[in-house]
């Protein structure tokens, strides 16, 4: 009897599992492999001496959720060394939130179409690379889906209608305080909200107090953190949010587009462009449905197509503020970063998110159309041919570019089936989360501490992750060591100092590390002084 409760749950459960096991092995696989990168050390609790804690977050640009994770990580591993340890909860909540985004959509839209939208938030580049790093992203967006799914089950399940409110504002405040991106829900948060009111089957003074302290609970949570933010926000955090806004001092074009097609390389961009425009396409027809079928004479493959997807298409005409919602959770954030700020970077997955649901509804029409219309064998099984081959190409994809570590893209080209990932240009600005990357920046640090005679460095690699590891003063004509890394995070092989630059081609490395018999750091000892200094004295 167990056995077959075991097989049937499987059974009902399949596509979770299915959308959970490409999650498991995107996130977790060779997770502790890559040094620290992009704002990953900004995100670590390294307060100056005899700073508090709080004193610490104040001085920070964003909310204290990801600090206090770091925080108390900090008794495990002070120095941070154990990257996969750092970057475990940051895994499990990327892993967690596409768990509770099938069940939020699945919800709402039914389980087809959870099942395509959390397939593509699985195997998302984006959503890979953040659940990859330590830093506010997953945490974001885990609470931000939590609140919406329960949200949802305080209006669907009657045991939820009163916990489910609290639950879900509560979860709503923690995505804001782990970033302000966590507003962006707000359209869906609304409808849920307003349809709670509407349906719920309690009385109107419950309804009120239940509502009036949740909110209560909630804001406390948010304003306990930003009303002594905004009293003490620096000017630092000021110039800041108007060099994200402005692109002031930038000197890189933005480029959402390109940005999009370095985290996925190949073809990604171009399907999601075409389901969402069948996503867009099969939501307006489902809008439209009554008045298409008044019509006189509809042509035989549009009925047809209806009736292949009566349960959607019923769901989209009988649900059109929810539906109206979600196409402004989308709109909304496009505005905020596409339009108002000039670097949106990675911030853009706040509209994709709510898009995987668009792209799910391009998906059915696409398969509608192929599958409904021509009801035999033959298509149906090319039908679930072309769902492995797509999401097996999306997943195939990710783990290339994230997991594999054979080859460090973007940092350099990396065969992909019978294509290559094309090493991305500088022109543009790049923000550049959770690739495979290790220069042995430990070693680096092992080898700079036994020569405590020497106390400046210089270094073509980005400065915070120099700074982290090295803890000297950085300077070139200071320097004593100059530490050249093969394809750095600065994307910047090349040698700017001109004293470094002589070093290097009058003296030996003192120090290398390789790796497949490739040098990828070589460290060399410089005389101090300026390049004419030098020179005189006869280097």
């Amino acid at each position: 009897m167990k056995k077959l409760l075991s097989a049937k749950l499987i059974k009902e459960n399949i596509q979770l599992i299915i959308v959970l096991v490409i999650s498991f092995v995107l996130r977790f696989v060779n997770l502790g492999y890559s040094d620290f990168q992009g704002d990953e050390i900004k995100a670590l609790y390294l307060p100056l001496p005899g700073q508090s804690f709080f004193g610490y977050i104040m001085d920070q640009r964003k909310g204290p959720v990801q600090f206090i994770i770091t925080y108390l990580l900090k008794f495990l591993d002070p120095l941070y060394n154990n990257q996969f340890l750092v970057r475990l909860p940051f895994a499990i909540a990327g892993f967690l939130a596409v768990y509770f985004f099938f069940r939020f959509v699945e919800i709402n839209f039914g389980k087809k179409i959870a099942f395509y939208a959390s397939l593509f938030m699985a195997t998302n580049g984006f959503f890979v690379a953040f659940s990859r790093i330590a830093q506010y992203q997953s945490f974001v967006i885990l609470f931000s889906v939590l609140a919406l799914y329960f949200l949802s089950l305080s209006v669907k399940e009657e045991k939820y209608t009163v916990k489910g409110i609290y639950l879900g504002l509560i979860f709503w405040a923690l995505s804001i305080l782990s970033h302000y991106d966590g507003i962006f829900i707000a359209p869906f948060v609304f409808y849920l909200l307003f349809k709670w009111f509407k349906n719920t089957n309690l009385p109107k003074k419950q309804k009120l107090v239940t509502f009036v302290l949740s909110g209560i609970l909630s804001s406390f949570l948010l304003l306990s953190f930003y009303v002594p933010f905004a009293m003490f926000v620096s000017d630092k955090t000021k110039d800041y949010w108007a060099s994200r806004i402005t692109g002031e001092e930038s000197g890189k074009v933005s480029s959402s587009k390109y940005l999009f097609t370095v985290y996925q390389p190949i073809y990604v961009i171009h399907i999601y462009l075409i389901l969402f425009a069948m996503g867009i396409l099969f939501i307006g027809l489902g809008l439209s449905r009554e008045k298409i079928h008044k019509i006189i004479k509809v042509p035989e493959i549009i009925t047809r197509a209806f009736k292949g997807t009566t349960e959607l298409m019923s769901l989209i005409n009988e649900e059109k503020l929810k539906v109206a919602c979600l196409l402004l959770w989308v709109g909304l954030s496009v505005f905020a970063y596409e339009f108002v700020m000039y670097l949106p970077g990675t911030h853009i997955y706040n509209y994709i998110l709510p898009s995987f649901i668009i792209l799910a509804f391009g998906f059915v029409a696409l398969e509608s159309f192929a599958f409904k219309i021509f009801e035999v064998d033959l298509v149906k099984m090319l039908n679930f041919l072309g769902s492995f081959l797509l999401f097996g190409f999306l997943a195939a994809q990710s783990y290339a570019v994230f997991v594999d570590n054979n080859k460090e893209y973007p940092w350099e080209e990396e065969k992909f089936l019978i294509w290559t990932f094309p090493k991305p240009s500088v022109v543009y600005h790049l923000s550049m989360f959770g690739f495979p990357y290790f220069r042995d920046w430990e070693g680096i640090r092992d080898f700079i501490l036994a020569h405590p005679e020497i106390d400046a460095y210089t270094t073509n690699e980005r400065k915070s992750i120099a700074r982290h590891y090295v803890g000297l003063e950085k300077g070139s004509d200071k320097a004593g060591f100059y530490i050249h890394v093969k394809n750095p995070q600065s994307f910047t092989n090349d040698t700017l100092s001109e004293k470094a630059s002589y070093w290097t081609q009058h003296y030996e490395p003192v120090h290398t590390l390789t790796r497949d018999g490739r040098d990828f750091v070589r460290i060399y000892i410089m005389a101090p002084g300026t390049l004419e200094e030098i020179v005189s004295k006869g280097y």
